[in-house]
């Protein structure tokens, strides 16, 4: 439980929390699992565990598998898919804990907000500096998906007390006035999505009009946000004279170096579609594609650090296999997620919409961003997923009162 308060606290405030409670509650599962008769109750290893285990081992095989047809064998690209291993028998170790375990995630989200603003208050020179163990685009984006998780776990155990209502409620204004300061116009994408989702888990019936209604609300907040906030009216028009000065020759600028960067990635693929170039390789053919006149200087020397899109950046080093797993871990939460979302245990329920929103806003995140390239981001979203994965299919939730 104290894990499960404290990691998102210090996901963006302590350099190195976030991993080191990942490990510490991998330790505790291991051991609760071992201390589980064996062999596994049927209940525990069902076709979900079987599914999650499958996609969340799929990104180390696919790295393994690229590296042994290139013959280079490196640690660094298993980082990241580590954590996503690492987190089945996480899942698997908490779907056999109480419901009220699970739920103390709830508390951890809106403090995690919260903390991220005071650090960033006092510790930020600039709001576009990022902090010194993550960049201002995966800091925007990972406290915006805290901040609307706050508000999805509303009532998710009980009827929340006013107290607990008004920390959730601050969670969500701390996450999207931070993720506005810091603008990662990028992660704003995802903010109709989540509207949306927060929409449908309060409105099971899913009436339509009301749908109409919160779409109409959600443009008419995204032109008074474009109207009176500078942050946002910038960095929006940006997008205009980027796309203006790319289709006029200038390709050196924020979009047009994405645009670039996918396309090498997209003729990489092509010409290695199995395999990849390997994990490191699109970092290596920068100077082939800038002399081959394919990208410019600037380019190919912000292409050596990621080229802006997670499924992009897993296609062109690993071929379709690193195109199988990234899509994996997005495809097969998702699907149970929702599924779970039509189930008749509330608390079952909220964990399902809490969890679509997580994945849904991190697949929104990684197509302008490398979003797993840090392992704290891996970690958070590995574990998390997995959290509410136990919550969303917990065998015992049916004992429980509904809210």
């Amino acid at each position: 439980m104290l894990v499960l308060l404290c990691y998102p606290i210090l996901l963006l405030t302590v350099k190195g929390g976030m991993n080191g409670l990942f490990f510490l509650l991998l330790i505790t599962s291991v051991f609760c699992l071992f201390r589980t008769p064996k062999p596994l109750p049927t209940s525990l290893w069902d076709s979900y565990s079987i599914a999650f285990a499958i996609a969340m081992s799929s990104p180390m095989l696919a790295v393994f598998l690229s590296q042994a047809y290139h013959g280079a064998f490196t640690a660094p690209p298993y980082d990241a898919p580590s954590r996503f291993l690492l987190a089945i028998p996480i899942f698997l170790a908490l779907r056999q804990v109480k419901m009220s375990t699970i739920t103390m995630l709830q508390y951890g989200l809106p403090l995690g907000a919260l903390s991220a603003l005071l650090y960033a208050v006092f510790n930020l020179r600039t709001w576009n500096d990022g902090l010194d163990f993550v960049n201002h685009i995966h800091f925007g984006d990972s406290v915006l998906m805290l901040g609307f998780l706050s508000v999805l776990a509303i009532n998710w155990q009980q009827r929340d007390r006013a107290l607990v209502l008004i920390l959730k409620i601050c969670g969500l204004l701390a996450g999207v006035y931070l993720s506005v300061r810091s603008g990662t116009r990028g992660g704003w994408a995802a903010i109709p999505v989540f509207i949306i989702i927060l929409f449908l888990s309060r409105n099971p019936e899913k009436p339509w009009h009301k749908l109409a209604a919160a779409l109409l609300s959600v443009l008419l907040l995204a032109v008074l946000s474009y109207v009176l906030n500078d942050t946002v009216h910038q960095r929006l028009d940006m997008i205009y004279h980027d796309l203006a000065g790319y289709y006029h020759g200038n390709k050196d600028t924020s979009i047009g170096v994405r645009l670039q960067l996918w396309q090498a990635a997209l003729y990489l693929f092509v010409q290695h579609p199995i395999f990849g170039v390997g994990p490191d390789g699109f970092a290596q053919m920068m100077a082939p594609l800038s002399d081959s006149g394919m990208l410019t200087t600037t380019a190919a020397s912000l292409g050596r650090g990621e080229v802006h899109n997670e499924i992009l950046a897993k296609t062109a080093g690993m071929g379709i296999f690193g195109l199988l797993s990234i899509l994996s871990i997005y495809a097969v939460p998702f699907i149970i997620f929702v599924r779970s979302t039509r189930s008749p245990v509330a608390q079952i329920r909220a964990a399902a919409f809490i969890g679509t929103c997580m994945v849904a806003g991190y697949f929104i995140f990684g197509l302008t961003v490398e979003i797993f390239n840090l392992k704290m981001t891996a970690a958070f979203y590995s574990l998390t997923v997995a959290v509410l994965l136990a919550a969303a299919t917990h065998k015992t939730a049916s004992q429980v009162s509904h809210v």
